[in-house]
């Protein structure tokens, strides 16, 4: 199946998200509420690492110190007014239906020169597709850079791989009992301890590197398969993702095609309605997914510490 990169689609090429469930990736430049978060981003991390560069932050903080600043900022700059105002902004302003369109928070990603803090909060993630995380179908991920990217620390991508099936560790993966350990994410300086549904043996010949500039924005579906480059580049590099779920496709049941998921559970329940804040009715996950164990940990309490 060929899958395309798509700059700015016109309408006439089709419904973006199921441009996405089909598998191509799409780019979005130039989005007004990208470029002021974008902007917010830097600032605050400039405040953070001060009086270093924070593209340069590798070079004056320890991976423990970076880890603990890292952690104290991330959650505290997802819940801020106007990180959640700028998020429902992209969403509008790209042209997803608001009433519609269900999120989930927006997470602040970093990637250290090779060496530095790889593991936890600075996780450098090996080849997987996140319906390997129990993620819906359904699911679009956003991702943008805060400041300029290189093809030596941004995501690759293996298209040929979307709806091929690939061996993976998935079987690991329950997203209830994940959830509880995720509290921890934040202590792992050195060794990476929470459970990380990969690939197993998956060196392709071949991937794509995808770049945006600042203020743009690159959606793919979360049934691609997709990994951190690891980061040569000698700049510390800093980006920003959140994902969504269209309402209407989870009832219909229509999505991506998803092949190799061996997981347990679901996140659909991490994502509320853009305008209510309501979550998925529980009837419907129930229906979908089934019935949680009794003593299930069913959505993970953001307000206790970074997501992964």
């Amino acid at each position: 199946m060929m899958t395309t990169v798509l700059v700015d689609p016109a309408p006439e090429q089709g419904d973006v998200r199921h441009l996405i469930y089909r598998g191509d990736l799409v780019l979005f430049t130039n989005v007004t509420a990208v470029a002021e978060l974008v902007d917010f981003a830097r600032d605050q991390l400039t405040e953070i690492f001060a009086p270093f560069d924070p593209e340069e932050a590798h070079l004056h903080f320890s991976p423990e110190e970076a880890a603990n600043i890292l952690a104290k900022w991330k959650p505290a700059f997802m819940r801020l007014e106007r990180t959640k105002h700028l998020l429902k902004a992209i969403v509008e302003e790209v042209g997803f239906p608001l009433n519609e369109t269900h999120v989930d928070l927006l997470k602040a990603r970093t990637a250290f020169p090779v060496g530095h803090l790889s593991t936890g909060i600075a996780f450098a993630f090996p080849w997987h597709r996140d319906t390997w995380y129990a993620a819906p179908a359904q699911q679009i991920n956003w991702w943008l850079p805060i400041f300029e990217v290189f093809n030596t620390n941004a995501m690759k991508f293996d298209l040929a791989r979307f709806a091929a099936p690939v061996s993976n560790s998935s079987t690991t993966f329950d997203y209830y009992t994940i959830n509880r350990d995720r509290l921890k994410t934040a202590t792992q300086t050195k060794v990476e301890t929470q459970s990380r549904p990969a690939a197993i043996d998956h060196d392709p010949d071949d991937f794509t590197v995808v770049l945006p500039r600042p203020g743009s924005v690159l959606l793919f579906s979360g049934n691609h398969l997709h990994a951190t480059i690891p980061n040569e580049s000698g700049r510390s590099r800093y980006s920003i993702d959140f994902r969504t779920v269209d309402r209407r496709d989870v009832i219909q049941g229509v999505g991506a095609q998803v092949v190799d998921a061996d997981c347990t559970g679901t996140s659909l329940r991490d994502f509320v309605n853009a305008v209510t804040g309501d979550p998925f009715d529980e009837e419907l996950v129930r229906k979908l997914h089934g019935d949680p164990p009794v003593d299930a940990f069913l959505v993970f309490p953001s307000e206790l510490s970074t997501p992964r």
